[in-house]
């Protein structure tokens, strides 16, 4: 029991340093209105590793979000849509991977283009479109491949 602990504390601070490290390297990529957040590959990955994830992803757009131009909206109602995918990705996917995909990018594309339509004084259209396309290859063009490769790998240490 003790072990399993431990590799949910583990699983969840790399899970928490690879978003934050992502976010913050990749600089305007991750923090503009016109924005690919490549973490945001990671947010799926709550389907395979549940709780953990969930905690990873949702602590480590917390952190990273300190390092947005936005400031404390973005900290808050970032952190908010990235918690909110992930659970959904977790517990309403029913054992399927495409749906653990879509969940964020519906989530976050919801959420974060009201307050960046606002803060850099795009039309909401715009920003919404973007966010849409940038979650899209985030979340699906690059993170199914990265869940699929997960699962298979979780599948052969079985």
């Amino acid at each position: 029991m003790e072990r399993y602990k431990s590799r949910e504390i583990g699983l969840t601070a790399v899970i928490t340093a690879l978003y934050a490290l992502l976010t913050v390297a990749l600089g305007n990529l991750s923090y503009s209105w016109i924005q690919v957040r490549v973490s945001d590959a990671l947010l799926p990955l709550s389907y395979l590793y549940g709780l953990p994830a969930v905690i990873g992803v949702t602590v480590g757009c917390l952190i990273a979000n300190f390092f947005s131009p936005v400031g404390v909206i973005d900290i808050i109602f970032g952190t908010v849509a990235n918690l909110i995918a992930a659970t959904l990705s977790w517990k309403l996917s029913f054992k399927k991977k495409i749906l653990a995909c879509i969940y964020p990018v519906v989530v976050v594309t919801a959420i974060v283009p009201v307050y960046l339509a606002f803060f850099f004084e795009v039309p909401y259209w715009l920003t919404a479109l973007s966010v849409a396309v940038g979650e899209t290859i985030s979340c699906i063009v690059l993170g199914y491949p990265l869940l699929t490769l997960l699962e298979k790998h979780l599948k052969e240490k079985r």
